[in-house]
């Protein structure tokens, strides 16, 4: 299986707070892996550091064999990227977004691309609307839609369901399935457990910036000694138990 996004010792202070410390992470070509840790774990300021928003401090991150800093236009071609706050252009209509993400990634016939993820995401009767006047989660949607327009390689979905309707839900389930299946890969940070549950093969769990378990759920399972039928919930919170209580002993 061929690594399309590795992640080495990936680092960011601010100020005196390590958000991220050290963090290594591989994720391979058909894999769904997901992010999870309670709040200030360091999971949005990695995937930011991921898809270049970010710098960190120490580290170093490659997209499909692209070093997101050294070769970043290659490594930005590959991947996709939904933020937790949707954060659209006020004044461009939902269509403009997708025409411009199109042209930003030179997207070949990109109005029927276009045009069935309005229709998979039940836009196209706000194709026409500014983004100020629409919905939150019509706003995660536009976003979710330009990820998906250029085909991306590695997908990152940070709380992408938040403000979603069921049918959004649905779409976006559909899809991260259809491009891991395609040979594409997707990281997804949620504290919505049972979906990273249903889609996830492998979960990473990240305290204070650091991953401290790792793998499937079956693993997480019996790492922390749960039966068989513990759910992802179950374990995550058996697992960051056990960190409380080693620091307070």
């Amino acid at each position: 299986m061929a690594t399309l996004l590795e992640v080495e010792g990936l680092s960011k202070t601010f100020d005196d707070v390590e958000a991220v410390k050290g963090l290594s992470l591989k994720v391979g070509a058909g894999e769904i892996v997901g992010l999870v840790g309670p709040n200030g774990a360091g999971k949005t300021t990695a995937l930011r550091c991921i898809c270049t928003i970010m710098r960190p401090d120490e580290g170093r991150i490659s997209v499909c064999g692209h070093d997101v800093w050294t070769d970043g236009i290659e490594a930005r071609r590959q991947l996709g990227f939904v933020p937790e706050v949707p954060n659209p252009f006020d004044k461009l209509t939902v269509t403009d977004h997708l025409e411009f993400t199109a042209r930003a990634y030179s997207v070949d016939g990109y109005k029927e691309k276009a045009r069935r993820l309005l229709e998979l995401f039940d836009m196209g009767e706000k194709q026409n609307e500014l983004s100020e006047k629409l919905s939150k989660g019509m706003k995660q949607k536009i976003l979710i839609m330009c990820a998906f327009l250029h085909d991306p390689k590695v997908l990152l979905l940070d709380e992408p369901l938040i403000g979603i309707d069921p049918k959004g839900a649905r779409a976006l389930k559909d899809r991260v399935r259809d491009l891991a299946s395609r040979g594409g890969c997707v990281v997804i940070s949620s504290h919505i457990l049972s979906l990273v549950e249903e889609l996830c093969g492998r979960v990473a769990i990240m305290v204070k910036g650091r991953i401290i378990a790792e793998g499937t759920i079956d693993e997480l399972r019996s790492d922390a000694h749960l039966k068989s039928d513990a759910t992802l919930e179950d374990a995550f919170l058996a697992v960051t138990a056990g960190v409380e209580e080693s620091r307070k002993a």
